[in-house]
């Protein structure tokens, strides 16, 4: 009942106790073979590795934020599995602490969880999570998409967990083996466009087709090497409208480096394009994503 108990924690806004935890789960360990690191895609999972003796249906929201693990308990994300279930299908976080023994799993660190308002993705938050052994993952599913893990400007890192359709989700811990389990169900429901991805670069604001004017505001993601990342608003000629180089990265750390700035710009209506990226050399190609918006 614990995967059903922690999400009710999530309905009600408070955790399982006053200080807002959710309580742990008594599932088995539901990754089964397979070193920390391995990232099993499309792997079918059996009905002994689903939590909650009600099976896999109960316990999932659309949104909510609960909270959970231990303080000081690991300071790495060791990596990510991939099981998929009848109706759901599930990403499973394994975690570790520098120096410790190989092979042994840690137990869960202090975590939140939130789904955005813009929707099309969840984020969990590791505040006491200092690296990582992975920085992205695209997944073969149905519901589930694409994984990237992102340094917090205020410490610890965050794994954005991004679906390619409307989606119920649901978090449990399982403490027999120092795993996080984060369910998906896709649902019959219209998705507001997701995040863009592309070559090192997301971009989680604006969306595509998104209505917008001036100052335009742009945040995201990128691994540019410590490299500038350049945002410019192009119009249908490619003619640049506005542009500004910011910084993202440096700190030599595993995760994305985030970044936000805002473009100020007059004179131009209609459709346009916002391309964000950076170089991995002065003259070599531009790495990055576009996003086509409608300025008023």
């Amino acid at each position: 009942m614990a995967a059903l108990a922690a999400v009710l924690v999530s309905m009600a806004g408070c955790g399982a106790d006053d200080r807002g935890e959710a309580p742990t789960g008594q599932a088995e360990d539901p990754a089964g073979a397979g070193a920390p690191g391995t990232t099993l895609d499309s792997e079918i999972g059996t009905e002994d590795e689903a939590s909650g003796p009600e099976g896999g249906e109960t316990g999932f929201v659309a949104s909510g934020e609960i909270r959970g693990g231990e303080a000081g308990a690991a300071d790495r994300i060791e990596g990510v599995r991939f099981r998929i279930f009848d109706g759901y299908e599930r990403l499973l976080m394994d975690f570790g602490r520098d120096g410790g023994p190989a092979g042994v799993p840690a137990g869960v660190p202090r975590w939140s969880v939130e789904s955005p308002a813009e929707g099309g993705y969840v984020r969990l938050r590791f505040p006491g999570v200092a690296s990582t052994e992975i920085t992205d993952e695209d997944f073969v599913g149905s519901v589930l998409g694409e994984l990237y893990v992102v340094r917090n400007p205020d410490g610890g890192i965050s794994a954005d967990v991004f679906a390619l359709h409307a989606f119920l989700y649901r978090v449990t811990e399982l403490p027999g083996s120092g795993r996080l389990a984060l369910d998906f169900r896709g649902v019959r429901e219209e998705l507001d466009l997701p995040p863009t991805t592309g070559a090192r670069s997301v971009v989680l604001q604006p969306r595509e087709a998104e209505e917008v004017g001036s100052p335009l505001n742009v945040r995201g993601y990128s691994r540019h090497s410590g490299k500038g990342v350049t945002v410019s608003l192009l119009d249908r000629e490619r003619e640049i409208i506005a542009s500004k180089t910011v910084r993202a990265g440096g700190r030599g750390a595993a995760a994305w480096e985030p970044f936000g700035t805002t473009l100020g710009f007059s004179g131009h209506e209609g459709l346009a394009t916002l391309r964000v990226g950076g170089r991995g050399s002065p003259d070599g190609p531009l790495a990055g994503t576009e996003v086509e918006v409608f300025v008023e």
